[in-house]
This record gives C-alpha cells, sequence and structure tokens, in this order.
C-alpha cells in the first residue's frame, strides 16, 4: 500500500528558500524558458543532471505546491538530511533497481495529478554531457500515460560543482520543452527512456549531448533491449 499523497507543510516555506537562494546567486545570471509549457494535472518533468541543485532548481520554477521528487535513498538514512528532503516533497528511490514502492508512489502522485520530477539518468553526469537514461521513466510514461516536460540545463555544473557546499555566480540555463508522450505503446522501458533523453538532447547545447548527440543516438536506440 502507498500512504496518501500530500504536500508536506514545509514545502512552501522551502520553495520560497529555494527561490531566495536562486536570486542571491544568480541574480541575471539564471535563463528560464518555456516554463509555460508545464500543463495542469499530472505530468513528469525530466532534466539532465548536471548538479545537486538541479531538482530543486526546476522544482522551484514550476508554480506549483504539489511537485514531488524522487531521490536517492542514501539522503533518507541521514537525519540531518532527511527531513529537509521530505519537507521538499521528495521521496525514496534504491538506485539502479526496479523499486517497487518508488515505482508505486510515482504512479500515485501522477494519478492524483500532481507533478513528478526525475533526472532520468538517476545520478549527476561526471562530465555535464548526458549520460545513458535508466529505465525507470520509460516505465513511469508507458503505465502511466502521462504528459513529459522535457526541461535542458546548462550551466548548473559551474554554480554548484560536485564537492562544492555553496553555489557560486554562474549564468544558468534551464529550458522547458513543449509535453510530449510517448510515440509507440509497444516501446520498452529502455527504448522509452532513450526517446524522453533525446527530446532533452534536443534542448541543450551540442556539447552537452553526450551519448543522445545526433550521431550516437541511433547507436543507442539500436543497442536498447
Amino acid at each position: 500500500m502507498v500512504a496518501a499523497i500530500r504536500t508536506s507543510p514545509l514545502y512552501p516555506f522551502e520553495r520560497r528558500l529555494m527561490l531566495g537562494l536562486m536570486w542571491y546567486f544568480l541574480r541575471d545570471g539564471l535563463r528560464v524558458e518555456g516554463l509555460e509549457n508545464v500543463p495542469r494535472g499530472g505530468c513528469i518533468v525530466a532534466g539532465n543532471h548536471i548538479a545537486t541543485c538541479d531538482p530543486p532548481l526546476i522544482g522551484a520554477l514550476v508554480r506549483r505546491h504539489d511537485v514531488h521528487y524522487m531521490a536517492k535513498a542514501e539522503a533518507f538514512r541521514n537525519r540531518k538530511t532527511a527531513w529537509l528532503f521530505a519537507g521538499y516533497n521528495a521521496f525514496p528511490v534504491a538506485r539502479h533497481t526496479a523499486d517497487r514502492l518508488a515505482i508505486r508512489r510515482s504512479l500515485a502522485v501522477l494519478a492524483q495529478g500532481r507533478v513528478l520530477i526525475m533526472m532520468p539518468e538517476g545520478t549527476r553526469s561526471p562530465d555535464a554531457s548526458l549520460q545513458r537514461a535508466e529505465p525507470g521513466i520509460g516505465l513511469l510514461a508507458r503505465r502511466s500515460g502521462a504528459p513529459i516536460v522535457p526541461v535542458g540545463l546548462w550551466g548548473s555544473e559551474n554554480a554548484l560543482p560536485k564537492g562544492a557546499t555553496m553555489p557560486r555566480r554562474a549564468e544558468v540555463h534551464v529550458r522547458f520543452g513543449a509535453p510530449v508522450r510517448l510515440p509507440d505503446a509497444s516501446m520498452s522501458n529502455q527504448e522509452g527512456a532513450d526517446w524522453i533523453m533525446e527530446r532533452i538532447a534536443d534542448l541543450v547545447p551540442e556539447r552537452y549531448r553526450g551519448i543522445y548527440g545526433r550521431e550516437d543516438a541511433a547507436a543507442v536506440t539500436a543497442a536498447a533491449p
């Protein structure tokens, strides 16, 4: 059983805090496009992952309070961070596994018309280029039928480099694409995940596209199980 999905009473405060930090550290350096593409009702907002701040950054920009996140289970094992993640409407997921509880919770979030923010790669990219997606987002897209809003980020790897404890001034771009749905219901989970990553690749500069660049995308798709 999955507990009823609710918005944490801390979420409005934590969202305002994130917006305040964005203004202080980024100021005129934040470039946001396509925010109007986030629809009403349930949807998956999926972005590339190049810095720790990416998920809360995307969530703070979405003008809704019914926003929920997957976060690595390790973050909930530390009492000092568990309350912070839970207050930001995050729930744990065991990475690189078929976490059935996280899948059920994600489907419940979408069924209730809420927003689910996911980073399909499952972890930060070591070089800011797109990495192979985990199949989980393909599974959720197929089972839920929810629209997917692809998001391309670049520059956040300079604002909060790996190992840094405080953000730095940097120019950060967040581009929200038009909502899409998987074009073929018979796609495998991995094929669906790769297709979504290709939509994300369309939104970022060429140097960030990694294995989903024009020359590599066909090979990735062909290798999908």
